[in-house]
């Protein structure tokens, strides 16, 4: 255990010492850069290369640990596993440095995250391989190799999406650091153990100058290198697990900020239909800093969130179902109320949107009714009846509805109802949503317009396309079919000639809708006129 203590102690020392040199040098030299985006928070030129510390830090005391003695216990570190993941661990870092001096497209990383999963798969280091009966030997390796790819691109990007506060990032990813430490310590593996504690001792020695307010940042070299080896590290103690779930779910849990946040940057940028390679202000730092707190505030929370899921992760080391139910449980009600609290506008429609799948059984109920009154408006004559086919239809998604005929289209007509006709079944006197439909015919152009209306608070289960489309046309159709056929017994003319003071005649027609009506002679001839 003393051995362990040393080398933390060194790392941390030799890191902080690297850090100020790399910090010295970059300022000396120009290579500090200012904000080049809304997104940055910092105002002055800052460093980007605190990755260089940290790799040089490693590498320098990983090297006196594998090649510096000969004792009993460097003997568990020439499995080599470490040294697999550290070659392309090197490459990574190689091309994080090159995009830190002079930029890389995002592509151009992905694809150098592939090839380095590629190189951890075909070293020997991936998930327990998947054997799915009745399926080809290189089915199952081909699933294997992308779940290990997949593996290591998450965890690249979810640290480098989350390295937006001054020693957030870094500060993440030691803690599961010592989840990574604590798993390969109890499982005797000595060499990956004390890759993780020099690993995180480095992290924690760049600290010293990366915790707000920052004089260097970590950079892509640091984000990508540190990404890859832990990605690596998870895959060197997979090995001894029987399935996918063993080998993945402590890592998992004890990684579940960053891969929270990562998950919800795809999702939005899908929903949103912007590019998923790009950057905003939208991660789960940036939307508590809108909350009002400050910088250190929310690092030390999410620090807080970290520590707590790798103590959880922990939990974990003997394989159990009884266990793993209730951490998971934790984790995920954890995730799911924070997000909620965070506000995210992609996320409120997603759940709208799912709750509308949920409702689709009702939805298909909804549209086939509209679609039968449309059909049954088409073929009627009474306009009563008409308006007691479109309450039964919109009943169960409006309030009421208005419709009102254009007096100008009709003027030379009568018509079996006067003025605009309103049905409403349920009174409220809060702020209301109308859905207007203009009305019209092929002979006689717009005739009117149906408005529908509701209190606000939900939405209808209606599609608007079936209303603005089968609706909006048999109801047209039924109000040309009530005027051109109305019954002419229910509507009589009566002229009335009445003579004037001037001894002028003057013509009247006054139009009744009584079918009963009779000419009557004897109040014609008292008028002084004809009928």
């Amino acid at each position: 255990m003393a051995v362990f203590v040393v080398f933390l102690t060194l790392a941390i020392i030799i890191a902080a010492l690297f850090t100020w040199l790399v910090r010295y040098c970059a300022t000396y030299y120009g290579l500090a850069h200012g904000p080049s985006s809304s997104r940055h928070l910092h105002t002055s030129p800052i460093p980007r290369l605190g990755g260089v510390a940290i790799f040089a830090t490693f590498l320098a005391l990983y090297g006196i640990f594998r090649f510096g003695g000969t004792h009993g216990w460097t003997a568990q570190a020439l499995n080599n596993d470490v040294f697999r993941v550290l070659l392309p661990g090197t490459g990574l870092f190689l091309v994080g440095l090159v995009d830190d001096l002079w930029g890389l497209t995002a592509r151009i990383k992905l694809l150098a995250q592939v090839i380095g999963g590629c190189s951890l798969f075909y070293s020997g280091l991936h998930f327990a391989c998947f054997n799915w009966a009745g399926a080809a030997p290189w089915v199952n390796s081909a699933i294997c190799l992308l779940t290990t790819v997949f593996w290591v691109v998450l965890v690249c990007n979810a640290i480098n999406l989350i390295d937006g506060l001054d020693g957030l990032a870094s500060g993440a990813a030691l803690f599961s650091m010592v989840t990574v430490f604590t798993v390969a310590l109890v499982e005797g593996r000595t060499g990956v153990a004390v890759a993780a504690l020099v690993l995180g001792g480095s992290m924690l020695g760049f600290l010293v100058f990366n915790f707000n307010p920052a004089s260097i940042f970590l950079g892509d070299s640091g984000s990508q290198f540190v990404g890859f080896m832990l990605a690596g590290f998870v895959l060197a103690e997979a090995q001894k697990q029987q399935t996918v779930l063993d080998s993945i779910a402590i890592p998992l849990i004890s990684l579940a900020l960053p891969l929270t946040d990562t998950a919800l940057s795809v999702l939005r940028r899908f929903l949103s239909g912007h590019s998923l390679f790009g950057a905003d202000r939208e991660h789960i730092h940036h939307k508590l800093l809108e909350l009002g707190l400050t910088q250190r505030q929310v690092v030390l929370i999410l620090y807080g969130v970290s520590a707590s899921c790798a103590v959880l992760s922990l939990f974990l080391l003997q394989p159990s179902d009884l266990m793993l139910v209730p951490v998971a449980g934790i984790v995920l009600l954890v995730i799911f109320f924070g997000v909620r609290k965070l506000g995210y506008h992609e996320l409120a429609e997603f759940q709208r949107v799912w709750k509308r799948a949920m409702q689709q059984r009702e939805v298909f109920v909804r549209n086939i009714s509209v679609r039968k009154a449309a059909t049954e408006l088409r073929k009627l004559h009474n306009f009563d009846r008409v308006v007691q086919v479109l309450e039964d239809c919109l009943i169960r998604d409006f309030d009421g509805f208005e419709l009102v005929l254009d007096a100008d289209v009709f003027a030379n007509q009568t018509l079996p109802w006067a003025g605009p006709i309103q049905r409403t079944w349920r009174n409220g006197y809060e702020e209301r949503i109308v859905f207007a439909l203009e009305l019209s015919t092929p002979q006689r152009g717009l005739i009117g317009k149906l408005s529908c209306h509701r209190q606000m608070g939900s939405g209808w289960l209606i599609d608007t396309d079936l209303l603005a489309g089968d609706l909006q046309a048999g109801l047209g159709i039924a109000i040309e079919n009530c005027v051109s056929h109305a019954s002419p017994a229910l509507f009589k003319v009566r002229v009335v000639k009445a003579w004037t003071n001037a001894g002028h005649p003057e013509t009247q027609f006054q139009v009744f809708q009584d079918p009963a009506f009779q000419l009557d002679e004897q109040l014609a001839s008292t008028a002084g006129g004809d009928d």
